[in-house]
Parts: C-alpha cells; structure tokens; sequence
C-alpha cells in the first residue's frame, strides 16, 4: 500500500513538474506595425547643427527575413532659405532590453545607407557630413516598445529567444 502511494504520489509530482514547465513558457508577437506605432509618438525630432536645422522623420523598423535583421529607416530634411534637401537613413545597430523602461530599445547605432532623395543645394556636402557624423548619436536609446504596454501578462525580463519572421518579432521566455 504504502509502495502504490509512493509511486502515485511520484507520478503526481511528475506530472504537476511538467504542467509547471508549460505554464512557464510564453511567447509574445509583436508586428512591426505595433513598433512603427510607437516610433511615430517619438517623432518628428528637429535638430539644429551649425547654423542649419534638420528634421527627422517617417522611422519604420525594417524586419528583413533572409538576413535576420532588424534595421531602422526615417527621413531627414533640411531647408535653408530656398534649398532643400531630403535624404533616407537606414541604421543597424542593436535590440536591447532596458530594465528600466521594461523596453525594447534600439541602441549603438550605426548608418547602414544613406540614400539622397532631393537636394537642390549648391553645395550639400556640409550638410549631409553633419547628418552622417553628429546626429546619429542623438537616437541612440530609441524606445522599440514597452512590455507592459503590449501585454500586461508578459515577462518583465529579455527575453531568452527572439525570432525574425515576416513584418513581426516573436519573443519567448521559456
């Protein structure tokens, strides 16, 4: 009797160890809509630098499949009385957990492209060497997302794995 107790009581324990362990799992979903939502409430950012003033824009996070990237694009214009100019900026740097925050943030920046759309500037060297050189350093830390405010059930920690899939991220705590 007590031998049959034992094993049932071993059995439930068992049992209970490994409904635990499945409980434990989650996983989080996060589009890249859900991202591109929470960068427009962080831009547009105006800067100045040596007496011409620019405008960051329109940033999307650019999740890329085949290479498992995750990249970030915005649009910088700058106007000087009646030149313009207007290029695109894609960056590469590093998706970080914040403690903090509780945020994803995307730190050490680093320009990936920077692809000129419009410039009708005499002389536009200066300007896009300002852009290139200075003003990078100004979005590192830029918030991806906060936990909290996707899914209040979600792990308040990094995440142990993060997958790249088409236009999302899937992050899973085991």
């Amino acid at each position: 009797m007590i031998k049959q107790l034992i094993l049932v009581l071993g059995l439930c324990i068992l049992w209970n160890c490994s409904a635990y362990s499945q409980v434990e799992r989650s996983v989080q979903l996060v589009k890249a809509k859900t991202i591109n939502r929470n960068l427009a409430l962080q831009f547009p950012i105006d800067k100045s630098f040596q007496g011409s003033k620019a405008t960051f824009s329109d940033a999307k996070i650019l999740i890329d499949t085949l290479d498992q990237s995750i990249k970030l694009q915005m649009t910088v214009s700058a106007q000087d009385d009646q030149q313009h100019f207007v290029a695109t900026l894609v960056f590469i740097g590093d998706m970080k957990y914040h403690d903090f925050s509780e945020s994803y943030i995307f730190d050490n920046l680093k320009l990936d492209r920077f692809k000129v759309e419009k410039d009708s500037y005499t002389d536009s060297q200066h300007i896009a060497k300002s852009i290139k050189q200075s003003l990078i350093n100004d979005f590192d830390e830029l918030v991806l997302f906060n936990l909290a405010e996707i899914n209040s059930l979600s792990f308040r920690r990094p995440a142990d794995e993060i997958e790249i899939s088409k236009e999302q991220l899937r992050f899973i705590w085991n």
